[in-house]
C-alpha cells in the first residue's frame, strides 16, 4: 500500500478504472462515429460532388466539419457520468465507511478519483484526435490546427465540468441530488437571470420580451464555450454558389485560459469540502452545513418570485389590472408561496416535518422581509431597468416595429429614436395603465429594439391606444405623437418600408387582383391581368407609372402609415384586393429592415438586389387606384372591394 499522505494511489486507481473503463470506451466510439467516420463518409465521393464544381477544397471541408462538431455538450455529459461512477462510494453507507477505514488519506481518495475521471474522459478524446489527424492526411485535408484546437476546447471544458461535478458530489449525500446540483451549478447564473427576466416580463413596464434578448455569459460555460470558443470558418460565395473566398479563425483562447484556472480553483474548493466532510452525512440532502440556508433561501426566493408574477399575470388576463395592483398581487403571492417553499425545503433537508419552531419562524420572517425589499426595488425601478435607454455611441442600429418594421442605422436617426424613447418614458405612470385608463379606446402595441455594438440587444414593448381619441390626455399625446410623426414621415416610409433602393430601382414585377361577385356561386372570384402581350420593357414602363402613383400616396400619408389606434391585421377599411410589386437594383444591395429587426438577416455570402413589396391599399389611395385603372390592371370600380364589404356580403362578423 502506498503512503497515506500520497496524492495518488495506484491500487485505488486500478479499482476505479475497473468501474469506469466502459464509459471511456463508449465515449471513444461516439467520438469515432461523430468525427473521423462522419468526415470519411462525407468525403467518399467528394471529387464528383457539387462542392468541387463550386471551388471547395478538402481542407475547407475539414474546417467546416470541425466547426460544427459539438464541444461543451460532450464535455458536460461525460464529466458527470465518469465522476459519478468514480465517487459512487460516497453515497452508500457501507462503501463510504469501508473506503475511509482503509489506510488511504482523503487526499489520495480525492485526487486519485479526480485523476481517474479525467483520464477516462480525456484519453478517448486524444486518441480520437490522433485518428482524425491521420484521416486528415489520408484525405489530403491537413487542417490539423482545427482538429487539435477543437480537442483543446473539449479538454478544458471537460476538466471544468469534472471540477463542478466533484464539487456537486461533495455538497450532497445522495447521488441523484448530486447530479441535480451539478446541472444547477452549471446553469446557475442563467437560471437566476431567467427567473428575474420572467418576473420582469410579467410585471415591469415594457419588459414583456425580456427573455428574447437573453445572452450567454462566462458564468454559464456550456452555453458560452459553444458560442465563443471554436473554429469560425467563413465561406463567401457569389449569387451562383461559387466559392469566392474562405477564411477561418480559432476563437476564444483567452476564455479557455480563464476556464482552466477556474477548474483548478473549483477542484481545490471541492477538495476542502471533502477534507472536512463528515461520514455521517451520507444520504443527507445537503452535506455541507453552510449551503443549507443558501439552498433554502435561493429555492424559496427565485421560485416564489416567478410564481408570484405568474399569479398576477393570470388574474390580469381575466381582468385587466393597473400596474400597481398587479405588482401588489405579485408581491403578496410571492411572499406566501415563498414561506410555503421555505418550510417545504427545510423538511427535505432535515428529513422531518417537525420544522415549525421559533428559530425557523425568525429565519422565514427574515427571508420574507428580504424578498419584499427586492420586489419593491423592482416595483420602484431602483435598478433603472424600465428607464434604460442606451447611449447613442453604443448603438449599432435601433429598430421600431408596429404595423411595419423599420431599422435605423444613420447616427442622426439613431439619436432621434433615442430621444423619442426618452420622451416617451418621462411619464410612465399614465403609460403603464393605458389599457385600464382608456379601456374603450382601440389600441395596439409597438416595439423598440436596440442592437448594441457589443453584440447585445435591448428590447422594449409598449401598449398604446389611439392618439386621435378625445378620451386620451394631452400628456399621453405628447409622449406618443412624436414617435408617429417620425415613423410616418414619407422619407422614412420610403427608405425603410419600401427599401433603400426606392428612388433608384426597376419595377420588375407587379400584380393586382380585382374581385367580382358571382351570383350563381354566391362568392367572389378574382380578376387578373398578366400583360403577356407586352415586352419586358413595356411592362416595366407600365409598372413604373403605377409605382410613381404609389410614391405620391406615400407622400400624401395614405400608404404604409403606422397607427396606435388601428389593428393593422383586422381593419375592415383595407382593400380585399391584393397588390404587390418587386423592386430591383442590380448594383445596390437591398437592405431589408424586416429581416434585420427580427434577426433573419442572411450571412455575408448572400446579397439581395431585389425585394417584393406587398401593399395594403385602402380607398383613400386614390393615386394608386387611378394609375392601376389607367394602366389596365382593372377596368371596373366594382372590382375594388374592402374587407368590410366582403364580410358583409358573405355574412361574416370577422375575418
Amino acid at each position: 500500500m502506498q503512503s497515506k499522505t500520497s496524492f495518488f494511489n495506484m491500487a485505488l486507481f486500478k479499482k476505479n478504472l475497473s468501474r469506469t473503463w466502459i464509459v471511456g470506451l463508449l465515449y471513444f466510439i461516439a467520438l469515432l462515429l461523430m468525427i473521423p467516420i462522419s468526415f470519411v463518409l462525407t468525403m467518399a465521393d467528394f471529387d464528383n460532388s457539387w462542392y468541387v464544381e463550386s471551388g471547395y477544397t478538402r481542407e475547407i471541408m475539414l474546417y467546416q466539419h470541425m466547426q460544427y462538431v459539438p464541444k461543451s455538450g460532450l464535455a458536460l455529459t461525460v464529466a458527470i457520468v465518469a465522476t459519478g461512477i468514480t465517487f459512487w462510494f460516497l453515497f452508500n453507507k457501507r462503501d463510504n465507511y469501508m473506503m475511509h477505514a482503509f489506510p488511504v488519506s482523503r487526499k489520495s481518495l480525492f485526487f486519485t478519483g479526480f485523476t481517474t475521471a479525467s483520464l477516462v474522459s480525456l484519453v478517448p478524446l486524444v486518441v480520437n484526435s490522433i485518428i482524425m489527424t491521420i484521416v486528415a492526411f489520408v484525405e489530403k485535408a491537413p487542417a490539423i490546427d482545427a482538429i487539435w484546437y477543437w480537442t483543446l476546447i473539449v479538454a478544458v471544458a471537460t476538466e471544468l465540468f469534472i471540477s463542478i461535478a466533484v464539487f456537486s458530489m461533495m455538497t450532497s449525500g445522495q447521488i441523484i441530488t448530486s447530479v441535480v446540483f451539478y446541472f444547477i451549478f452549471c446553469y446557475l447564473y442563467t437560471l437566476m437571470e431567467v427567473a428575474f427576466r420572467i418576473t420582469a416580463s410579467f410585471l415591469m413596464f415594457g419588459m414583456s420580451s425580456a427573455l428574447s434578448d437573453l445572452d450567454s455569459t462566462m458564468l454559464t460555460p456550456s452555453f458560452f464555450i459553444s458560442a465563443n470558443c471554436g473554429i469560425n470558418a467563413v465561406v463567401d460565395t457569389d449569387d451562383y454558389g461559387k466559392l469566392i473566398g474562405f477564411s477561418y479563425e480559432l476563437t476564444g483562447a483567452k476564455y479557455l485560459a480563464i476556464y482552466a484556472v477556474a477548474a483548478v480553483v473549483i477542484t481545490f474548493i471541492a477538495y476542502m469540502l471533502y477534507k472536512y466532510k463528515k461520514l455521517e452525512t451520507v444520504h443527507d440532502f445537503i452535506a455541507v452545513p453552510f449551503l443549507k440556508p443558501v439552498f433554502t433561501v435561493g429555492m424559496s426566493f427565485f421560485i416564489s418570485m416567478v410564481a408570484g408574477g405568474f399569479v398576477a399575470e393570470m388574474i390580469n388576463a381575466a381582468k385587466t389590472l393597473t400596474y400597481s395592483t398587479k405588482f401588489a398581487i405579485a408581491i403578496v403571492s410571492a411572499i406566501i408561496i415563498g414561506c410555503i417553499l421555505f418550510y417545504a425545503t427545510q423538511m427535505m433537508i432535515e428529513k422531518t416535518v417537525r420544522v415549525f419552531s421559533a428559530k425557523k419562524f425568525l429565519y422565514c420572517a427574515g427571508y420574507s422581509a428580504a424578498a419584499l425589499v427586492v420586489l419593491l426595488c423592482l416595483r420602484l425601478d431602483v435598478f433603472k431597468i424600465e428607464n434604460k435607454v442606451p447611449n447613442a455611441n453604443d448603438v449599432e442600429w435601433v429598430g421600431f416595429n408596429c404595423d411595419y418594421a423599420m431599422v435605423f442605422t444613420d447616427e442622426d436617426e439613431i439619436g432621434t429614436m433615442i430621444e423619442l424613447h426618452k420622451n416617451f418614458l418621462e411619464d410612465k405612470k399614465e403609460l403603464r395603465d393605458v389599457n385600464v385608463l382608456y379601456s374603450d379606446v382601440p389600441g395596439n402595441s409597438f416595439t423598440i429594439k436596440y442592437k448594441l455594438k457589443n453584440g447585445k440587444t435591448i428590447i422594449r414593448d409598449y401598449s398604446v391606444v389611439d392618439t386621435e381619441s378625445e378620451e386620451v390626455s394631452a400628456q399621453y399625446v405628447a409622449a406618443t405623437e412624436p414617435i408617429l410623426d417620425f415613423v410616418n414621415s414619407p422619407i422614412q416610409i420610403k427608405e425603410h418600408v419600401i427599401g433603400n433602393i426606392y428612388d433608384d430601382c426597376t419595377i420588375t414585377e407587379m400584380s393586382f387582383s380585382g374581385y367580382l361577385y358571382d351570383e350563381s356561386l354566391e362568392d367572389y372570384y378574382s380578376t387578373y391581368v398578366d400583360f403577356d402581350y407586352l415586352t419586358d420593357r413595356e411592362k416595366q414602363e407600365k409598372f413604373a407609372r403605377v409605382y410613381e402613383a404609389v410614391l405620391k400616396d406615400v407622400d400624401a400619408g395614405k400608404l404604409f402609415t403606422t397607427s396606435f389606434g388601428t389593428d393593422y391585421y383586422n381593419n375592415e377599411d383595407q382593400l380585399y384586393n391584393d397588390f404587390s410589386f418587386t423592386i430591383q437594383n442590380k448594383k445596390t444591395p437591398y437592405f431589408s429592415d424586416t429581416d434585420f429587426f427580427w434577426g433573419y438577416e442572411y450571412g455575408s455570402s448572400y446579397v439581395r438586389y431585389e425585394q417584393s413589396i406587398y401593399v395594403q391599399l385602402t380607398r383613400d389611395c386614390t393615386n394608386t387606384l387611378q394609375a392601376l385603372k389607367e394602366e389596365g390592371f382593372y377596368t371596373d370600380d366594382e372590382e375594388i372591394l374592402t374587407y368590410g364589404e366582403y364580410n358583409q356580403r358573405m355574412g361574416y362578423d370577422y375575418y
